[in-house]
C-alpha cells in the first residue's frame, strides 16, 4: 500500500513505515543514479522518499515520474554542509514542490560553484605532493556536480590509496596535507535560507555531533527537525533524541544517508522505518511551511 492509502486508513499510528528521507545520488556524490534510488526504494516498500543532494535538487524532475507511478511521496530536498564551533553540521532542507524562489537557485548556483573551486585547490596540492590528478580526470567521474568523493575516486582508480577511506585520513580529509577550507555557511543561515524558501530544515545525524549543546541556538533559529533514525544511531540515541523534539516540538524523520557503493557512507537506500505519526506530522508540517512561502 502506497502512503496515501496508509494515511487514509487512519489505524495504527505506531505501525513502522519504510521510508527514506535522506539519500544521495548522482547528481551530487552518490554512485546510484536518481532512478536507482527510486527502483531501490521501490523494491524495498518505501512509501516515502527524498533526494537530498548537496547543493543540487536536480535530480528530482528524474526520479519524480518513477515515484509517482509507484505512488511512492518523493519529497524535494537539498543538503547543506555547514560549518560551526569548528564541527561540520549538515542541515537537510525539504520542501512540498520544487521551490519557486529564483533566489534559491542562486544559492545553490554559487555553492556549486565554490564546489568547484574547492576542487582545483584539492587537486593542485596533490600535483604539488606528487600525484598525477588533473580537474579532467575528477569531471570525467562526476555525473553531477563535483564533490571531494569523486577526487578519491580518482586516486583510488589510479592506485594511489586503496579505498575512499584512506584517501580522506591520509591526504583530503580535514587537516591533512591536500584539504583546501570551503566558503563557510553556518548552520543558522542554512536553516534560514530553507525557511525562506517555504521548507523545513531538520539537522541529520545528531548523534555523530555530540553536540546537542548547539540545539536551543537552532531551533531558535527556525530549526524544524531533527534526523532521529539513522542507521548508525544507538537505541539510546534515538530515545534521547525522541525527547528532544518532543521537548522542542520538532519533527522526526528518518533517513539512510546511503550514497552508494564505493562511497564511505553505503547504508542500502529505504534500511530504516519511521512509526506512521512521524511521518504525517512531517508532512502536515511541510504542507504548512510551503503555504506560507
Amino acid at each position: 500500500m502506497n502512503l496515501d492509502g496508509f494515511l487514509k486508513r487512519g489505524i495504527g499510528e505506531d505501525q513502522q513505515l519504510t521510508v527514506d528521507l535522506h539519500t544521495h545520488s548522482t547528481a551530487s556524490d552518490g554512485t546510484f543514479s536518481p532512478q536507482e534510488i527510486v527502483q531501490l526504494a521501490i523494491a524495498r516498500g518505501a512509501v516515502a522518499l527524498a533526494l537530498t543532494d548537496h547543493d543540487t535538487m536536480a535530480g528530482i524532475s528524474i526520479a519524480a515520474p518513477i515515484a509517482a507511478q509507484a505512488g511512492v511521496w518523493l519529497v524535494p530536498a537539498v543538503e547543506f554542509n555547514t560549518d560551526a564551533a569548528g564541527i561540520e553540521m549538515d542541515i537537510l532542507g525539504y520542501f512540498w514542490d520544487l521551490p519557486k524562489a529564483h533566489w534559491f537557485q542562486c544559492l545553490l548556483d554559487t555553492r556549486q560553484q565554490e564546489r568547484i573551486r574547492r576542487a582545483h585547490e584539492i587537486i593542485d596540492k596533490l600535483n604539488h605532493l606528487g600525484f598525477e590528478i588533473s580537474y579532467e580526470q575528477v569531471r570525467g567521474v562526476a555525473r553531477g556536480i563535483v564533490a571531494r568523493p569523486h577526487i578519491a575516486q580518482v586516486m583510488v582508480e589510479k592506485g594511489y590509496v586503496q579505498s575512499q577511506k584512506e584517501a580522506y585520513e591520509k591526504y583530503i580529509g580535514f587537516g591533512k596535507p591536500a584539504y583546501a577550507e570551503r566558503d563557510e555557511l553556518h548552520p543558522i543561515h542554512a536553516i534560514q535560507y530553507v525557511r525562506e524558501a517555504g521548507g523545513l530544515a531538520v539537522l541529520a545525524h545528531p548523534g555523530l555531533l555530540q553536540r546537542d549543546d548547539l540545539l536551543p541556538d537552532l531551533v531558535k533559529a527556525g530549526l524544524s527537525g531533527l534526523e532521529v533514525y539513522y542507521p548508525e544511531h544507538t537505541a539510546v540515541q534515538i530515545k534521547t533524541y525522541l525527547s528532544l523534539a518532543e521537548d522542542y516540538q520538532l519533527v522526526v524523520t528518518a533517513g539512510t544517508d546511503c550514497h552508494g557503493p564505493g562511497r564511505e557512507k553505503a547504508h542500502p537506500v529505504a534500511s530504516v522505518g519511521l512509526p506512521m505519526h512521524y511521518l504525517q506530522a512531517f508532512r502536515e508540517r511541510l504542507r504548512i511551511a510551503w503555504g506560507k512561502s
